[in-house]
């Protein structure tokens, strides 16, 4: 049935109407109502002909509200590209929007195979999925910001604002099949691609399609360049991220522990409904690139089936034998009862993970964010470690900003400073010394630098794991928790889905990275899609960096370009609280390393 009228403010609680006939001017709209005019003009002026669905593109770097401000532009004759290496993912974002009427049972699908000159790529690599949103109501403790170039010149403004409060793009429902589109909402499919190891490098091409019921099917042109070189199956970044589904005990009133353990009591919750899919959610991780751990485990030795698995996948990571803590003073009776509660379970652990040839991953993490108060007998436990788990990495985020250059934590192996404590030159120091300098982020730091909340730009998690590892070069990256669920239920429908955004207290998806599906099935998020792409930018720099490495003594231009690019272009990062907002500056980087993978290198 055709609508005389849109209906306005979804977001902001207002209606505004506006007939094909209306006089009134985008400045009497609300915001979402102006950036839908404005976008709807240019779809209808140089986009993609269809009267009744408009059809935009973003980055996978942008996140676009569905009822709140957003900026994106039409889809035109050349469609959609993507451009990526054997093994990589990457994705690009097509938003449908209503034009008079309302849309049901929309759906983008891959036409059939891509064709290239002398193979296919498999229709199957490529996912057409619809973007979900979360809702958040209570404003959280941190504001956020987008960088906007200065005048084309290296360095950045920086807008810095209390996070808008409403729907937010997040989970990806790869369940949901044809969906509804009302009033002047904007919905993104989250188009992602995934190349095999082994296809042949080359241009293909297809299309995607558009349909919806009553309308006429769009074709959008679509394009995969896959590059002449792969990437490895796990990070070239070592990292170290818990995975283990929690409750947030600490939930802002009337909320609390109370809710916490009805969560844990109740079947049904994500965090007890996740269990009967374990598997699935190893290798799903594992295709983030991320190794099945927790920093905080008492050596429960369930988790050996993991990793087993990931070894059994040709994915192992690195994994913790379980959290310790420092003795109360260093006096004999103490450190005893320390010695007691603490080294069996973790030679324990250590001797299942060498049963089944996985020891050599195995690292400890104890003593988190302990200040120096504690380093006399943080330096008596870590000693009874080594001792009893020789060769066995022991790692921290105790509060130690020398990274033990001169301090009494020289007995550490991998020290984890907060990003902005990162200092490449104590690292330097420090990695003289025969130690790691890895880093870490949390419910900190706050903008201008770089963190994963919801209400952070896409693009943020992206260049932390990307350029800005590529520039500071810690050896390893470290995060607390992806999975704590305060929901009360699975999302199991959508796009605008009834999953609690509310993480670790009054924040928004901080130590909350995945989402859990029908039945218990895993689903990424937008910021787990980014972390991922950051990642495999750092593998292009890594493998780039080899290649230098071949021919070290030489000064030709290859060699200048690649250092260049190695040492990361100031148009997108200048400093660790100073880098773009532009996806095209992220590409032309990434883009320029792959160039330069795929030239022969002048001898």
């Amino acid at each position: 049935m055709m609508k005389t009228t849109l209906m306005f403010g979804l977001l902001f609680g207002a209606c505004t109407c506006l007939s094909s006939t209306a006089t009134t001017t985008p400045g009497d709209l609300d915001p979402h109502a102006r950036d839908y005019m404005r976008f709807r003009t240019a779809c209808q002026t140089s986009g993609l002909s269809s009267p009744a669905l408009l059809l935009g593109k973003a980055s996978s770097m942008e996140k676009i509200m569905p009822r709140g401000r957003f900026s994106a532009l039409p889809v035109t004759k050349d469609g959609l590209a993507v451009r990526l290496a054997g093994n990589e993912y990457e994705s690009v974002q097509l938003l449908v929007a209503p034009t008079d009427s309302d849309l049901a049972d929309v759906k983008v699908r891959v036409e059939g195979d891509l064709k290239g000159p002398n193979a296919t790529f498999a229709a199957t690599n490529v996912a057409c999925d619809v973007t979900g949103y979360v809702k958040t109501t209570s404003r959280p403790p941190y504001k956020v910001g987008r960088a906007v170039p200065a005048n084309d010149a290296p360095g950045y403004t920086r807008k810095i604002d209390d996070p808008v409060l409403g729907w937010w793009p997040d989970p990806i429902l790869g369940f949901l099949d044809g969906i509804e589109i009302k009033d002047i909402d904007v919905q993104s499919f989250w188009i992602r691609v995934h190349c095999p190891a082994g296809q042949p490098a080359g241009t293909y091409r297809g299309a995607l399609l558009v349909s919806a019921k009553g309308v006429e099917t769009v074709r959008v042109p679509f394009a995969v360049r896959v590059n002449g070189f792969t990437l490895g199956r796990t990070s070239a970044l070592p990292l170290a991220v818990t995975f283990s589904p929690e409750p947030n005990v600490q939930m802002e009133p009337p909320e609390g522990l109370a809710a916490a353990g009805a969560r844990r009591a109740d079947p049904l919750s994500p965090i007890n409904m996740w269990r009967k899919h374990e598997r699935e959610w190893v290798s799903f991780l594992a295709d983030y690139l991320i190794p099945y751990d927790s920093l905080y485990h008492g050596s429960d030795m369930n988790r050996l089936r993991a990793i087993k698995q990931l070894k059994e996948e040709n994915r192992l990571g690195w994994f913790n034998l379980g959290y310790w803590s420092y003795p109360a003073s260093t006096n004999a009776d103490e450190m005893a009862k320390w010695r007691e509660r603490t080294i069996p379970r973790l030679v324990n652990f250590y001797e299942g993970a060498k049963a089944i040839g996985t020891q050599d991953y195995a690292y400890v993490y104890g003593c988190d964010e302990v200040s120096k108060d504690f380093f006399p007998a943080i330096r008596a436990a870590v000693r009874e470690l080594k001792e009893a788990l020789p060769g066995v990495p022991v790692s921290t985020t105790a509060y130690d900003h020398e990274f033990g250059v001169d301090t009494p934590l020289d007995v550490m192996d991998w020290f984890t400073p907060l990003t902005p404590k990162f200092d490449p030159e104590k690292a330097a120091a420090s990695r003289k010394a025969g130690h790691q300098v890895w880093w870490y982020i949390c419910c900190g730091p706050h903008t201008p630098f770089a963190n994963m909340f919801i209400e952070c730009p896409a693009i943020e998690g992206r260049l932390l794991m990307g350029a800005q590892s590529v520039r500071q070069r810690p050896d390893g990256f470290l995060y607390y928790q992806i999975s704590i669920w305060n929901s009360k239920r699975c999302i199991e429908s959508g796009p605008f889905t009834d999953w609690d955004p509310r993480s670790w207290t009054k924040f928004h998806g901080d130590g909350s990275w995945t989402c859990v599906g029908p039945g218990g099935t895993p689903l990424p998020t937008v910021r787990l899609e980014n972390f991922r792409d950051g990642l495999e930018d750092f593998a292009y720099a890594k493998l780039l960096e080899a290649k230098l490495a071949q021919h070290a003594a030489a000064d030709d231009d290859w060699a200048k370009r690649a250092k260049e690019l190695l040492a990361v272009p100031r148009d997108v990062m200048d400093t660790m609280e100073n880098y773009t907002g532009d996806p095209a500056a992220v590409y032309r980087w990434r883009d320029a390393m792959a160039d330069l993978l795929e030239s022969p290198r002048p001898l």
